[in-house]
């Protein structure tokens, strides 16, 4: 699996840094920023049915602050999470971490990489099988919340998420 997560984050790398080189000095057109805002926007669908509807109903972002990978803004959240995965031990996830615009693409790429990862050491430490965890991936700026270049903005972009993953 470690081999797996080596791979994906090594393609991702690549391809990150052929299109950074191609779309030097171009931001993301209005209309893909617009189609990830109006994506995180709506309700989650349940597509494996009650089990991921339960899994994304209970499972709570956890916030981070500017530049910080290691000190959530909302601590309380892990602790209310790591209560419900340990009473469903079956229902496997991936952690999905995030940053916002601020700073350069590579860099906010290992940033989130470092709060996902940091998110799975804590879960882990608290009890959560590392089975249960599918991946733990960044995928810095590229899935914003909300489009805007001010602080309230970067505040909603800088989170770690979880996806249910069926067994």
């Amino acid at each position: 699996m470690k081999c797996r997560l080596l791979f994906a984050m090594s393609i991702m790398l690549l391809l990150t840094d052929a299109w950074t080189v191609a779309q030097q000095d171009v931001s993301a057109s209005p209309a893909d920023v617009a189609f990830w805002v109006a994506y995180w926007a709506r309700p989650r669908a349940a597509m494996y049915g009650p089990e991921e509807e339960a899994f994304n109903q209970n499972m709570h972002e956890v916030m981070f602050p500017w530049n910080d990978h290691d000190e959530p803004s909302n601590p309380s959240v892990l602790d209310d999470n790591v209560q419900w995965l340990k009473n469903h031990l079956r229902d496997r996830f991936y952690i999905e971490g995030y940053a916002s615009s601020r700073g350069d693409l590579l860099y906010n790429l290992a940033l989130s990489q470092r709060r996902a990862d940091w998110v799975k050491q804590v879960l882990i430490s608290k009890g959560i099988p590392e089975h249960q965890i599918a991946i733990a991936v960044g995928w810095g700026e590229l899935y914003p919340v909300c489009p805007e270049a001010n602080d309230e903005c970067w505040a909603k972009n800088r989170l770690v998420r979880f996806s249910y993953s069926p067994n």
